[in-house]
């Protein structure tokens, strides 16, 4: 251990997070977008095409890393850093506060996380490049400057780790990796929590603080926006835009040319094919498709109307479209180079092993009197001690083989894609059945490999070959038939327009229809999910205000995404008259302001940031305002990791005046650059200190004795059960509701006692005898005894002392729970 690691038996044991009650939490948008869709009047046609653009709304809006907590940091040369400093937390929800004087290296440790994951300090953000060159520890001369976070990433059994390093000068060419159990090491940008980044940043400076109220109109706007995770549907009602659009425009385009087309045709009245041609263009209500279409095919009794019949058919002759053969034979040969890729790979050895093991497990099911392995022969070994492991073996290397399944995955739709853009016409000329054939004989091709030379060589001939025969039928037609013969083929390609406008119309208005229904859904959405961010806001300027005599009426969104003036409006009222926020605030009610908008954005459910870091957010705060804003660090505390960075001794003060439990740590920094993080105390700490302080007093009052001294010893011990119900959470992913239930609970001591050593609220009735079981019988009458403190009667202490270090040596033991791993 460093010297700058705190002692393990400081340290909170690793705990796990789950996401917050949900019966507390909103419902997600995709939650809510599903249900208004599968209760909604809409036709199924809509319906589908609505799905089809939502798509997997869930997928689009959330990471799928889980909840994310910080276990420790890290840091080295980086900043105010020299040699590694370290400091350790416990990764669950709970306010810790790093304190220190300035230029003790704090803002160092904060910058270095959002630097671990980001690769960007937005301290600098906008600024000269001067102003980050002195990013490297001048003190610290040997190895490169790291940052290394541990993570618990919910329903992970151990721990992640985000390391971030530079090999030169310049700051932002830095390397971030992040390695998780099970899941390999990949680099920092392909973790899919870049865009929560952004929309939930957990990351808040004092200079956030401000750029939170001095930002542009629209930057403003967006930051609040992004939260609302309406991003999906936005995106749907894009996709239907596009898609409504190239419709539309087909039409009107079809639409457009019909004055210019039977201009020509009147050119040609003398014509009767003309005259033909021209009464079913204007027909009422629709084109008369087949009267057009026996007039591109040749009019009966025309004595050449064969021969001009193939003619006609090979001027329209339409091959496949290469931009879209090019874009599917691409698509294929990337998904069969990563298909390659993972060939021979442990994840296909995974995967092979799990089918060979799936394939023995499956002959053992239908011969379960046989115990000799069919391969070997060898007697006894088919039994059920192995059946069961080898059903455990499948689902790991099943995990495993991920990878390998979704290669595959992609190459079969990569394969399926390019054999569904293989088409044969009804009718083909003469001239291009070879290569029409060769084209669709590519449909049958199932090597994929062959198919990806195969395809774009057989479609390339295919269009060249439409192109010379178009050509060549255009010109016979012309020698045949002069004017007539020029006009009828932009007669087929028009009336081939027209009949798929005329057939995409239905589809038309089924997206039309969509797209209002989506933009209706849209703006409840954003309003209904706003509601619950001005009321949040609400709250904590409520508790930051204090004295202020400025009122937060609203907060509110003007615009849409898309417009070009959007703008985020805070209406405040002073001694009940309106007014503009950024008009009338001081600096500090400005920065509380700033926290009110920041936090219920950072907590959002949507966010998979379990945590969040907070560096100097007392400054110009006022002294009632800084006991408000401890007020609010703890109601997030409940649900969030807090993690808050301050040199202000008056916001630690602050938890303590208010006995709100915080964890305390102190950072000194010494000589070149040399850091020191020590905890100064723990909830469970702090109460045994408080305890073994009463216990100490001369004389003690019988009262203090018999209530207040087991009633402290209590609350250690209910923190310590506290710890170990989030370890066990952690390893056996059990529902948080009956976490927070257990800790909400009036009397919640022993349902979170059985939530510890079971995983079970119900089991309050085995706690007794499983803390006799795994502690001893003088545990069990030690958690009476403390328990006896609320009541009348009070409990009998005969060694004060003595009674609170039998409880300490418990409380550590509680706090390493013996949890299946």
């Amino acid at each position: 251990m460093t010297d700058t690691e705190q002692p393990e038996e400081n340290v909170h044991h690793s705990t796990d997070p789950a996401r917050p009650n949900p019966a507390e939490q909103p419902a997600t948008v995709a939650e809510l977008v599903q249900t208004r869709l599968e209760e909604s009047s809409l036709s199924e046609p809509v319906k589908v095409l609505l799905q089809e653009a939502l798509g997997d709304g869930k997928a689009r809006e959330t990471s799928s890393v889980g909840r994310i907590y910080l276990d420790s940091v890290a840091v080295t040369g980086f900043r105010g850093i020299g040699p590694r400093a370290w400091l350790g937390l416990s990764p669950r929800p709970g306010v810790n506060l790093v304190v220190g004087r300035n230029g003790s290296g704090k803002s160092s440790i904060a910058e270095g996380i959002e630097t671990a994951f980001t690769g960007v300090n937005m301290r600098w953000h906008g600024l000269h490049a001067s102003r980050s060159s002195n990013w490297r520890n001048l003190h610290h001369g040997g190895d490169k400057p790291e940052i290394e976070v541990k993570l618990a990433v919910e329903g992970d059994a151990g721990r992640s780790t985000l390391n971030r390093t530079w090999d030169g000068e310049d700051f932002g060419a830095s390397r971030g990796d992040f390695k998780r159990p099970g899941h390999g090491c990949v680099p920092v940008d392909q973790v899919d929590w870049k865009q929560a980044m952004e929309d939930y940043r957990p990351f808040l400076s004092y200079v956030d603080l401000d750029r939170m109220i001095s930002g542009k109109p629209a930057q403003m706007y967006d930051a609040i926006a992004s939260i609302l995770g309406l991003r999906h549907v936005s995106a749907a009602d894009g996709r239907l835009r596009v898609a409504e659009k190239a419709l539309d425009d087909a039409a009107k385009a079809t639409k457009a040319e019909v004055p210019e087309l039977m201009a020509a045709l009147y050119d040609l009245e003398d014509d009767e094919r003309a005259v033909h041609a021209l009464v079913a263009i204007d027909t009422p209500g629709s084109p008369d498709f087949a009267t057009l279409g026996a007039l591109v095919a040749g009019l009966p009794g025309d004595t050449d109307e064969g021969v001009l019949a193939e003619l006609r058919l090979a001027a329209g002759a339409q091959g496949p479209d290469m931009e879209r053969v090019d874009a599917a034979v691409a698509q294929l040969s990337r998904a069969l180079a990563d298909e390659e890729g993972v060939r021979g790979t442990s994840a296909e050895d995974a995967h092979q092993r799990a089918d060979l093991l799936a394939r023995a497990l499956s002959h053992s099911d239908r011969h379960p009197d046989e115990e000799a392995c069919p391969l070997c022969g060898t007697d006894g070994v088919l039994d059920a001690a192995w059946a069961a492991s080898a059903a455990a073996q499948i689902a790991v290397l099943r995990q495993e083989a991920k990878a390998a399944d979704d290669a595959r995955s992609e190459l079969r739709s990569a394969t399926r894609a390019v054999h569904d853009l293989v088409h044969r016409p009804q009718r083909i000329p003469a001239a291009l059945t070879d290569p029409w054939g060769a084209w669709t004989a590519c449909r049958t091709i199932s090597d994929p490999g062959a198919l990806a030379r195969r395809a774009r060589e057989a479609a390339a001939a295919l269009a060249d070959a439409c192109v010379v025969v178009r050509e060549s039928a255009a010109k016979e037609l012309e020698r045949r038939d002069e004017r007539w013969s020029l006009l009828v083929v932009r007669l087929a390609a028009w009336a081939e327009r027209a009949r798929a406008a005329e057939e995409n119309d239905p589809r038309l208005k089924d997206i039309r229809k969509a797209r209002a229904w989506i933009k209706k859904l849209c703006t409840e959405l954003r309003e209904r999910r706003m509601e619950g961010f001005e009321d949040h806001s609400q709250q904590i300027w409520e508790k930051l205000r204090q004295e202020s005599d400025i009122d937060l009426n609203s907060v509110s969104l003007r615009g849409s995404e898309r417009a070009a003036v959007r703008t985020l409006v805070m209406d405040v009222s002073v001694d009940g008259q309106d007014a503009s926020a950024l008009g009338v605030m001081s600096q500090g009610e400005l920065h509380s302001l700033a926290l009110s908008l920041f936090l219920p954005r950072a907590v959002t459910a949507d966010s998979p940031f379990g945590f969040i870091v907070i560096d100097d957010p007392v400054q110009s705060m006022d002294p009632s305002k800084v006991n408000g804003l401890a007020e609010v660090l703890h109601d997030l505390g409940k649900h969030r990791q807090v993690v808050v960075f301050t040199h202000d001794t008056r916001l630690q003060r602050a938890f303590t005046s208010q006995e709100l439990p915080v964890t305390v740590f102190q950072v000194e920094r010494a000589k070149a650059s040399k850091v020191k993080i020590t905890r100064v105390n723990d909830p469970v700490a702090q109460a045994l200190a408080d305890a073994k302080a009463i216990a100490a007093t001369p004389n003690l009052p019988g009262p203090a004795r018999s209530h207040v001294l087991p009633s402290l010893c209590r609350i250690a011990l209910e923190n310590a059960f506290l710890e170990a119900a989030w370890i066990r959470h952690h390893r056996s992913g059990g529902p948080e509701r009956e976490l927070h239930a257990a800790v909400d609970d009036a009397e919640k001591f022993r349902k979170v006692a059985a939530l510890a050593l079971f995983g079970d609220t119900r089991r309050v009735g085995e706690v007794d005898r499983e803390v006799r079981a795994r502690y001893g019988a003088q545990a069990a009458h030690l958690i009476w005894q403390c328990q006896s403190g609320a009541h009348p009667g009070g409990a009998q202490i005969a060694d004060a002392l003595r009674f609170v270090e039998d409880v300490d040596a418990l409380a550590q033991k509680v706090r390493k729970p013996e949890v299946d791993a």
